[in-house]
């Protein structure tokens, strides 16, 4: 009897050891601990509506430029200057401060009219918000727009040529594009016979992962609407 009534207290004992020894581990774990100071970005800056001085132009600034140079080019009528789709004003190439006199805001505006085959520059008065000058230029070739670009691609693969781009990267590859989707494209423009006055541009494509394929004879005649090939 007394055997039995000590282990009994014995096992009693070891139960509460046990049952405390767990709820106090618990209660440890459960602690959050000193509240830690989080570290974050500070709240960003409302950009200003314009700038000053040697500032690169707002936003708001761009699109005012591009406003005011667009607006009479576009509506200068039948014969005024196209874009590369047609349409009426010429393709806008880019927008870029212009130095002035010290108090006021200028721009300059660049585009290209496809139907006189010119670049265009408009020069903005940004702080009087009005054109002061528009100027024209044959033979001289900025850099292409990732739409121009695009309509180059458009152009090449509906092109007959388009059958020899396609055979190139089967030959390159494994595999000839199924679809325009899958080509990335980039370009250069190209200002070598025939295209010493319209605009041209050469197409540098490839798709993810693979080697860019060799289409250095291939011209994308974006005046013309058509692809040449070099002899």
């Amino acid at each position: 009897m007394q055997k039995r009534t000590a282990a009994t207290v014995v096992a009693a004992v070891v139960g509460m050891w046990a049952l405390g020894w767990t709820l106090g581990s618990s209660a440890g774990a459960e602690d959050p601990g000193p509240v830690v100071p989080r570290i974050t970005d500070p709240p960003e800056a409302p950009v200003p509506a314009t700038g000053s001085g040697r500032d690169p132009l707002t936003p708001t600034e761009t699109t005012r430029a591009r406003e005011l140079a667009l607006a009479g080019l576009t509506a200068a009528g039948p014969g005024g200057p196209t874009d590369v789709t047609g349409a009426a004003g010429p393709e806008l190439l880019t927008v870029r401060r212009a130095e002035g006199d010290g108090t006021a805001r200028r721009a300059e505006v660049l585009g290209y009219d496809y139907r006189g085959d010119k670049l265009i520059k408009v020069a903005v008065d940004l702080t009087a918000g009005r054109v002061t000058g528009t100027f024209a230029a044959t033979g001289m070739q900025p850099p292409a727009t990732p739409r121009e670009v695009a309509t180059a691609v458009d152009l090449l693969w509906r092109h007959d040529l388009g059958d020899l781009m396609r055979e190139r990267f089967r030959q390159a590859t494994g595999a000839a594009p199924a679809t325009v989707a899958e080509l990335q494209p980039g370009a250069q423009t190209y200002t070598g016979e025939p295209c010493a006055v319209h605009r041209c541009v050469l197409l540098l494509l490839h798709r993810p992962g693979e080697p860019y394929v060799d289409l250095t004879d291939l011209i994308v005649d974006l005046s013309a609407g058509t692809v040449v090939r070099l002899p």
